[in-house]
């Protein structure tokens, strides 16, 4: 379960996002010792995450509709950031991806004889995958981010 960030974090991150004033400030379950995730919660939805690394504490944003290669983005600088803390974000923002760590789990079930695990374990990836590209953005946006017309088909 998610807990309450401590006042010192809660200090920092109001000072980084003065609009964090009144939100609620969670830590989240990070899959890794290294990384600490904190969310700012929004009611629409559209909440902020921190991620702090030794003394640093970094912002990334998220929205109910994002996707994974959206976090990647917004943490250009943070290139060593693993997977399983970026699909963490995912699953506490309502995205519901399984971490690094579940599929290993399913995996050693079906391994050790389960009948019904390789079903759900495919059954799981597959929507992720489904799920990954089921949002797109307009033409005008993504000729807006890439600086040039793209063909239509």
């Amino acid at each position: 379960m998610n807990k309450p960030a401590k006042q010192v974090i809660r200090n920092k991150i109001m000072e980084q996002c003065p609009w964090a004033k009144g939100h609620k400030i969670e830590q989240v379950i990070s899959p890794v010792d290294s990384i600490e995730i904190y969310a700012v919660r929004r009611k629409d939805g559209d909440n902020t995450y921190f991620l702090k690394t030794d003394k640093y504490l970094n912002s990334c944003f998220a929205s109910n509709y994002w996707r994974l290669d959206d976090f990647r983005n917004s943490l250009d600088y943070m290139s060593d950031c693993p997977d399983s803390v970026l699909r963490a974000m995912n699953k506490d923002n309502g995205g519901g991806y399984w971490t690094k760590r579940q599929v290993i789990d399913k995996l050693l079930e079906i391994k050790s004889g389960s009948k019904t695990a390789l079903d759900e374990v495919m059954a799981r990836l597959n929507w992720e995958d489904e799920n990954e590209t089921r949002y797109k953005i307009s033409r005008e946006i993504a000729e807006n981010r890439i600086g040039r017309k793209v063909s239509e088909y």
